[in-house]
């Protein structure tokens, strides 16, 4: 995998994240919102060495909290973390699949997505309910519940959907990213 590219698509995830939230997001379903970092993060988890896509999770992970989106309340407080850890999850869970799936389809790609997002969705679950236990958070944090998990699923189908048009996009520039794909088997004739 080129790091150049994975940075630059990583950057370019991140602002897209940040910048169309708020026009993407589906208000009337309970503030779902897609992401096109959990797209990236499956679509490296397909081709990818496993460790280059551990850490290009973990990567893209810190970055997208530390972008504005995911601040607390109207404070500049950056939790690093929710993602940092829910994306190298939702990577290590496709790459555990992506042997026994079709790599080269769209579809392969919304699934593996919305995997990823659904991982780290409940990776941010649990961390905001750890937090909200925690005595000296002073109950700032909003508790996480039964209605955050079904927001997540919410979140994870939405990213799924973004990520066919996206998914198909990335297949265009294929060559750019340049996956080694190591040494494979072959039946000897």
């Amino acid at each position: 995998m080129r790091w150049i590219v994975f940075i630059v698509a990583s950057c370019l995830a991140v602002a897209l994240d940040m910048g169309l939230s708020g026009a993407m997001t589906l208000r009337t379903l309970g503030f779902i919102t897609p992401s096109f970092a959990g797209c990236l993060v499956a679509w490296i988890a397909l081709f990818g060495r496993a460790d280059c896509v551990l850490w290009g999770a973990w990567i893209l992970g810190v970055l997208t909290d530390l972008t504005p989106g995911s601040m607390e309340g109207s404070q500049l407080v950056f939790i690093v973390g929710p993602h940092a850890l829910g994306f190298p999850l939702g990577a290590w869970l496709v790459l555990t699949i992506r042997s026994m799936v079709f790599r080269q389809r769209v579809l392969t790609v919304s699934l593996c997505t919305m995997l990823c997002v659904l991982c780290s969705g409940f990776v941010m679950t649990a961390i905001g309910l750890v937090r909200y236990w925690l005595p000296f958070t002073g109950g700032e944090v909003v508790p996480f519940g039964l209605g955050e998990l079904f927001a997540t699923l919410g979140d994870s189908i939405y990213s799924g959907v973004l990520a066919i048009p996206v998914g198909w996009l990335l297949f265009q520039l294929m060559p750019l990213w340049r996956f080694d794909y190591g040494v494979g088997r072959r039946a000897n004739a």
